[in-house]
């Protein structure tokens, strides 16, 4: 699939199933490689290798938004937390970038509230 292509697409069903047969089986095995990782430390090196600086931010934005929606919080209250501090490297999130989180984070059957529920029951049980 051509990067043009690709930037058209607009939601990952659809970006799975414009995929070929063997862009899926890497992108299913891309998923076994991150499976085999032992602990965080593992992970970090191998997302420190696979993606760019700018790429961990956003999917730690994304992270941080997902736990603060869990927890209640406005937009509004999102923004103001993650705005950075001058100087410190990070960037501003956007109401966009929430939304899309939110929609994705009020699915039952999402990935989010599949992450959020295992670590909840793992942190309940030790």
């Amino acid at each position: 699939m051509t990067p043009d292509k690709m930037n058209k697409i607009s939601n990952t069903a659809e970006f799975m199933d414009k995929l070929s047969a063997e862009d899926r089986e890497d992108l299913n095995n891309l998923y076994e490689a991150i499976l085999t990782m032992n602990d965080p430390e593992e992970l970090h090196k191998f997302f420190a290798d696979l993606c760019s600086v700018n790429e961990l931010r956003s999917m730690l934005h994304r992270w941080q938004i997902v736990l603060r929606i869990d927890q209640g919080l406005s937009y509004e209250e999102i923004i103001k937390e993650l705005t950075p501090s001058s100087g410190d490297g990070r960037s501003t999130v956007s109401s966009t970038t929430i939304s899309r989180v939110k929609n994705c984070y009020v699915r039952e059957d999402g990935g989010y509230r599949t992450a959020l529920n295992r670590l909840k029951n793992r942190n309940n049980n030790h």
